[in-house]
């Protein structure tokens, strides 16, 4: 079934609506959420995207995240998202908003320009409990943040360079 979504203009007003193929094949600005796992050993969740993915596939990226179907908010797709990748039962109050950032990527024939509503979830999460969707992701692990920080911006990564950087300002203001 075809995954429709906002379509944005460039500075992130709704102005209509879009398929997700037709907004990555025209480059065109829509809304995604990131949402960031911290637990109380100073680490965060990573995950590794899928060998089958289209888009930076076998890469490391944030611990859960996806588009904003046309209509929904960031929050309800964070709650979404949680449970199909991680089968995470989270309620509202469980995320707090960090921010939000324009992530401009191109990948083969993908062009991806969204407007990313980025959430932390500070939660200790045991991994052997989480049920991982296999067509999303391959695998999870913790890292400690300082070598989280020190190796998020290179090929191992899904380049969400400005994320990244909007992410430690924001974890360590």
């Amino acid at each position: 079934m075809e995954e429709i979504i906002d379509l944005l203009d460039e500075k992130g007003k709704v102005i209509g609506e879009v398929s997700k193929e037709k907004a990555h094949k025209s480059g065109l600005f829509h809304r995604v959420v990131h949402v960031w796992i911290l637990n109380d050993k100073n680490q965060i969740l990573v995950q590794r995207r899928a060998k089958a993915k289209d888009f930076y596939p076998n890469v490391w990226d944030v611990s859960f995240a996806g588009h904003i179907h046309a209509g929904e908010s960031s929050l309800d797709a964070a709650l979404r998202e949680g449970k199909e990748e991680l089968g995470l039962k989270l309620n509202k109050e469980d995320l707090e908003y960090a921010f939000t950032f324009l992530d401009k990527m191109t990948y083969r024939d993908i062009v991806a320009n969204e407007f990313a509503d980025v959430f932390i979830l500070r939660k200790n999460i045991d991994l052997s409990h989480l049920n991982l969707q296999k067509e999303e992701l391959d695998d999870v692990k913790w890292l400690n943040l300082d070598i989280f920080f020190k190796t998020c911006q290179t090929s191992e990564f899904l380049p969400h360079l400005e994320g990244y950087r909007r992410l430690k300002e924001y974890l360590f203001k």
